[in-house]
């Protein structure tokens, strides 16, 4: 009688794992058929943004400090009405587990159509760096109700001051005076055609627009600086110097250097010109570290 008890008892536990594990596989499944395959297409596109393909759908994201749009477009290309679409995005930073989760709305016009999905939000702590976005949407074709799906890499362009800092820490000198940008107050532009020059002073503005031919041919000077104390805090987050992989501070006091905006430390100056001239290179073998180098201040 005990031993036909424990077979019942057996028999009743296996039957209860199987079920689960049918519950489980089950569930595994759906999520498969659920989601898209992402085929991410790097392109450039209307709203100049990246164009992801998703299941029949072409998805063109545009990101920068002030928020986020999403378009979506058919086979052909044509845009899709989002009135009735809905979105949710998230964003994560390299060498960080939390992720950012924005809502995505309908941008409306007077017709009442929809052609993007926006979330209006300060990104400007993303800006500059090679993010993760998620993004899930659903509505965007009528009677589907799957969510189209899909993940990418992306670079969240600099604000537009943060460009005017950097193009300022670029150029590094006054082309009319040879001073140093700063050292006499705000840097000041000078636009002659589409070129701008940044100069030291409000009397050498006129000089750069009687002579452009002499003073927009200026190139930005490679800076390379020694670092200070008030350095030591970014220097022990990242480490080592992306060029040579060696721990900053083991061939005395690092340098720095501003590439795309970012300050970026070196063990010696003689890594500069390899950084410069593959900046691309070595701030991905940074982020691929979890570094985020710090933006130039403005």
């Amino acid at each position: 009688m005990f031993h036909k008890r424990m077979f019942e008892m057996l028999i009743r536990n296996l039957t209860l794992v199987f079920a689960t594990m049918a519950v489980v596989t089950f569930h595994a499944n759906a999520q498969e058929v659920h989601k898209y395959p992402a085929n991410i297409a790097p392109k450039t596109t209307l709203h100049g943004g990246m164009l992801h393909k998703v299941g029949t759908l072409q998805v063109e994201s545009v990101v920068n400090a002030g928020g986020l749009h999403l378009f979506a477009y058919d086979q052909q290309g044509k845009p899709l009405d989002l009135r009735s679409a809905r979105g949710l995005a998230t964003l994560k930073s390299p060498g960080s587990a939390k992720r950012y989760r924005y809502d995505l709305f309908p941008e409306t016009r007077k017709d009442k159509s929809a052609d993007s999905l926006v979330v209006a939000t300060d990104l400007s702590q993303f800006t500059g760096q090679q993010v993760e976005l998620a993004v899930q949407l659903i509505g965007v074709i009528e009677g589907e109700r799957r969510p189209a799906e899909f993940t990418a890499s992306i670079m969240v362009p600099l604000s537009k001051s943060q460009q005017v800092a950097a193009a300022i820490e670029a150029q590094g000198v006054c082309p009319v005076s040879g001073g140093k940008l700063g050292s006499m107050g705000e840097s000041i532009p000078v636009t002659v055609g589409d070129q701008t020059v940044y100069v030291c002073c409000a009397g050498c503005v006129d000089a750069v627009k009687e002579h452009p031919e002499k003073y927009l041919a200026v190139k930005p000077t490679l800076t390379v600086t020694p670092t200070t104390e008030a350095d030591a805090a970014a220097i022990a987050l990242q480490k080592v110097c992306p060029v040579m992989d060696e721990p900053l501070g083991g061939m005395g006091t690092p340098y720095k250097t501003v590439v795309e905006g970012r300050v970026i430390y070196l063990c010696c100056p003689g890594c500069a010109k390899l950084l410069h001239a593959n900046p691309t290179e070595y701030l991905a073998k940074l982020a691929d570290q979890g570094v985020v180098p710090p933006l130039v201040r403005q």
